[in-house]
């Protein structure tokens, strides 16, 4: 959130009460919040290709018409990742966009700012290649 404040899309105080987390089982939709939303936020949730119809089932569930899902993973090495895009764009959805995520967007992301701490936790951080797509429902 405060990326983009700091970027000057939105003022933050817009985000603070909009903004929320929740943890819902994909193949069930009474999990799903109780009225569509305009932004779904993933990171890194294909690992195996047999996941991408339930994965694309709760965002299909959840995602309100011209909603978008942006999503965020590393640039290869997950089976399923290519198929997901592919079925997106089928069943749809519109890719708007897709580029390779900032260096900004690797920094230790710890509040005591500890780096070996960090590369404890987070070792792949700095040096894998991480995509941001944003996908349109149409």
């Amino acid at each position: 959130m405060a990326l983009n404040a700091d970027r000057g899309r939105r003022p933050r105080e817009e985000y603070d009460v909009r903004v929320r987390a929740c943890a819902v089982d994909w193949d069930d939709p009474a999990t799903y919040p109780r009225s569509s939303v305009d932004f779904l936020v993933g990171s890194d949730l294909i690992y195996q290709k047999e996941i991408v119809p339930l994965l694309k089932k709760a965002v299909l569930g959840m995602l309100a018409d011209q909603g978008s899902f942006l999503y965020v993973c590393p640039e290869g090495g997950r089976d399923g990742l290519e198929e997901f895009i592919a079925s997106m764009a089928r069943d749809g959805f519109r890719l708007v966009s897709k580029e390779v995520a900032p260096e900004e967007f690797k920094e230790n992301p710890l509040s005591a700012g500890d780096d070996e701490e960090c590369f404890l936790h987070f070792h792949e951080l700095f040096s894998t290649t991480y995509v941001l797509y944003e996908f349109q429902k149409t």
